[in-house]
C-alpha cells in the first residue's frame, strides 16, 4: 500500500471507524469519543459520544473498546444520512463467577453529509442497554441488497440480539438463542464476505480456554444456526478474526500465533493450520498479533497489542496453508500505532438473487471471474475461485483437455508446461471468463523437453484467417487444438512436417481463442488469438 502521513488532532486507543465515498475520499471518522471530518476538525455537534462517566477517563486518548464503532450509510440514497453505531462500558459490580460485569449501552449517532460538510444531527440514541459482550460491532448486507444486519451477543450467554438497519433506521428485532453459552472477553467478530457465516472469537482469561464460535447466517431472517464451538488453549491475551474474500478461509490471530481454518471442510476444527508464529521482532516493542481486517485490496492486515510502527499482512488469504503468504511486520508505518484498527464491514455484497427476500428489484452486476492457484512438485494444482458478485456456476478449462464444474477444484497435470487456464462464471445476471497462465516449471533434467515447440500466430488480431508458424519445421507427431473461452474444442488438426499452417476463422464468432500445440500428445506450448 501507498501510505501517507497526515497529522490529525485525534487519538485512537482502540475504537476506530471511518467511511469514504465511492471514489475513496474520506468523509468522516470517529474514535468513539468525537467525530471529525475530512479536514480533521471536529464536526458540528461532534463531541460527547458515549455519555457514561467511564468515557471521561479516555477523552484525550480515544475509547478502548474493540470494534467499538461502525459507520453505515442509511439504506436510501436520498438523504445523505449515516449512522455511527457505538457502545460503551458501564461498571456494575461483579457476577457470580467473580468477573466484573459490564452494563453495555449500544447507541446510534446520526450524521448528515452535504456539500463536503458533516454534521451530527442526533447523538447517543439508545438502542440496547443490557449486559453485552465487549464491542464486536460488525454488519452484513440483508438479502435484499440494501439493508444491514447487526448481531450482538449477550454477556456470558448463548443469546444474540438482532438489529436490522433499513430505510426507516435501526430496528431491534429481539434476541434468539443458539449454540452453547460462551464467556465474553477480548476478541473480534466478523461476517464472511458472502454473508453466509458469522464468526466470533473470545479470549476470556489468560491460560484458560479460548472460544472460536462459527455459525451459519441467514441473510433473510437474520438468524444464526449450525453452531460450531472450537475451544483451544494457547495463553493468548490478544487476538482477532478475519475471513478471506472468497469466504473460504478463516484466520484467527492469537497473540503469538495465526491459525487458518477451512470453512468448507467437513471438520472445520481439524482443518486448523498454523500459518504464522511470532518471530520475536520488535519495533520498538513486540509485534505479536492482535486485530485483523480484510481490506479492499483483498489482503488481510493484522496489528499488534503494543505501540509499534508496523502491520502484518496476509498477501494471498484466498489460498490454503502457507500459500496464503503471511508476512510479519510487512507494512512499514510512518508513525507509531497502538492497538487500533479500522472497523469496516464488507461493502461488496449485493442481494441474494431469487431468494424470498430479494424484494427491492436490486440486481447484482454480472459476475466478475477471478481465481488464484497454488502448485506442488508433482504438478498438482489447487484452484481457488475469488470471483465477485455471487456467481452460481463455475466452469474450468484446465488447458490440457480437462474440465471441472467445482468451485474450488484440484487438478493433476501430467507434464511440465505453461497451461492457459480459463474460468467461466455465471449467474442470472450474466457470465464472465477470466484466463491466466499456470506455469508448471521443469524441476529436473529427466523431464521431457520438446525442441522446436516455440510457435507464433500472425496476424493477431485476425478477421479471415491466421497462420501458425515455427522457426523450423513442426516436430513429427505435432497436433493443434483450439479452444473457445467455454473450454470447447472447436478445431483439432494434425500438423505435417512443415513451417506453418493456416486456420480459416471466417465462420467463428468474435472473441478470444486458445491455440495449443501438442507433440505426441504432450502439450508443449500455447498462444491466444483474437478474432475480430
Amino acid at each position: 500500500p501507498l501510505i501517507e502521513y497526515e497529522y490529525r488532532d485525534m487519538n485512537f486507543r482502540i475504537t476506530n471507524a471511518s467511511i469514504c465515498n465511492a471514489e475513496g475520499e474520506l468523509l468522516f471518522y470517529t474514535n468513539g469519543i468525537a467525530v471529525a471530518g475530512a479536514d480533521n476538525q471536529i464536526i458540528e455537534n461532534g463531541t460527547g459520544l458515549n455519555p457514561d462517566p467511564y468515557r471521561a477517563d479516555w477523552v484525550s486518548r480515544g475509547y478502548p473498546l474493540y470494534q467499538g464503532a461502525l459507520i453505515l450509510p442509511l439504506p436510501t440514497d436520498t438523504q445523505n444520512i449515516y449512522s455511527i453505531f457505538h457502545g460503551e462500558y458501564s461498571w456494575a459490580g461483579e457476577n457470580p463467577g467473580g468477573n466484573v460485569r459490564q452494563v453495555y449501552s449500544f447507541y446510534e449517532t446520526e450524521v448528515q453529509y452535504n456539500d463536503s460538510i458533516a454534521t451530527v444531527l442526533e447523538k447517543n440514541i439508545p438502542i440496547i442497554q443490557d449486559t453485552l459482550d465487549f464491542g464486536k460491532i460488525t454488519a452484513t448486507r440483508h438479502a435484499n441488497g440494501r439493508d444491514w444486519w447487526i448481531i450482538l451477543q449477550k454477556y456470558f450467554s448463548n443469546q444474540y440480539h438482532r438489529l436490522l438497519y433499513d430505510s426507516t433506521g435501526i430496528n431491534y428485532l429481539g434476541m434468539h438463542p443458539v449454540g452453547m453459552a460462551v464467556p465474553s472477553g477480548l476478541g473480534q467478530a466478523v461476517f464472511s464476505p458472502d454473508g453466509k457465516s458469522f464468526v466470533s472469537l473470545t479470549l476470556h482469561l489468560i491460560g484458560e480456554d479460548q472460544y472460536l464460535n462459527i455459525f451459519d447466517f441467514d441473510r433473510c431472517t437474520g438468524l444464526l444456526s449450525n453452531p460450531r464451538h472450537i475451544i483451544y488453549r494457547d495463553t493468548a491475551i490478544a487476538g482477532g478474526v478475519a475471513i478471506s474474500q472468497n469466504s473460504r478461509f478463516l484466520y484467527v490471530s492469537s497473540y503469538k500465533y495465526v491459525y487458518q481454518y477451512d470453512l468448507l471442510a467437513d471438520d472445520i476444527e481439524a482443518s486448523k493450520d498454523t500459518v504464522a508464529i511470532y518471530d520475536g521482532f520488535q519495533s520498538p516493542l513486540s509485534t505479536r498479533f492482535f486485530l485483523a481486517q480484510l481490506a479492499p485490496d483483498d489482503k488481510i492486515y493484522i496489528n499488534t497489542n503494543t505501540t509499534v510502527d508496523v502491520l502484518h499482512v496476509i498477501h494471498e488469504p484466498d489460498k490454503k496453508g502457507k500459500a496464503c503468504d503471511f508476512e510479519q511486520h510487512g507494512v512499514q508505518l510512518p508513525t507509531l500505532n497502538a492497538f487500533t484498527m479500522p472497523n469496516n464491514p464488507y461493502y461488496g455484497l449485493g442481494p441474494l438473487d431469487g431468494s424470498p427476500c430479494d424484494t427491492l428489484n436490486i440486481n447484482n452486476p454480472p459476475p466478475l471471474a477471478d481465481f488464484v492457484y497454488q502448485t506442488d512438485s508433482s504438478f498438482q494444482v489447487d484452484f481457488y475461485d475469488k470471483s465477485l458478485y455471487q456467481a452460481e456456476t463455475w466452469s474450468w478449462n484446465f488447458g490440457d483437455g480437462n474440465f471441472s464444474t467445482e468451485r474450488f477444484p484440484s487438478h493433476q497435470y501430467d507434464l511440465p508446461a505453461i497451461y492457459m487456464v480459463c474460468l467461466t462464471v455465471t449467474s442470472p445476471m450474466g457470465s464472465d471468463t477470466y484466463c491466466q497462465d499456470v506455469n508448471l516449471e521443469i524441476t529436473s533434467t529427466d523431464q521431457v523437453i520438446v525442441e522446436n515447440s516455440i510457435f507464433s500466430i500472425f496476424p493477431n488480431p485476425c478477421q479471415d484467417d491466421f497462420a501458425i508458424s515455427t522457426t523450423s519445421s513442426f516436430p513429427k507427431g505435432s497436433e493443434v487444438l483450439i479452444y473457445n473461452t467455454l473450454g470447447q474444442v472447436i478445431l483439432q488438426k494434425p500438423v505435417s512436417n512443415q513451417h506453418s499452417m493456416s486456420v480459416d476463422v471466417r465462420a467463428w464468432p468474435s472473441g478470444v481463442y486458445v491455440v495449443q500445440l501438442l507433440v505426441n500428445g504432450k502439450i508443449v506450448g500455447h498462444e491466444k488469438v483474437l478474432k475480430q
